[in-house]
């Protein structure tokens, strides 16, 4: 695993490349799983815990894979810290 390098947190290009590989976030297992050009923000699929989500009525419905939108950039516009804690796989 290798730290997420805050250079390429603007690159559209890099960001994009990032998805479906595995990272770990926080010391948890996650996957990117898309790039929001809102921030942008990259968002990441936990590969074991899962939430409940629910219907339109507000019940449980069903388990779903827990996810974690992760802000590129501040308000500033500088890299955020979030990004400190993250690692990615970027082995072939």
């Amino acid at each position: 695993m290798h730290p997420f390098d805050k250079a390429q947190a603007g690159d559209w290009g890099y960001l994009l490349g990032l998805v479906g590989r595995q990272a770990e976030y926080g010391g948890e297992p996650y996957t990117v799983l898309d790039v929001l050009p809102e921030g942008p923000q990259l968002v990441l699929q936990h590969t074991r815990e899962q939430s409940i989500q629910s219907d339109l009525q507000g019940r449980p419905y069903r388990r779903v894979p827990r996810t974690v939108c992760l802000q590129m950039r501040t308000a500033d516009g500088s890299p955020s810290e979030l990004l400190d804690l993250l690692y990615l796989d970027l082995s072939a």
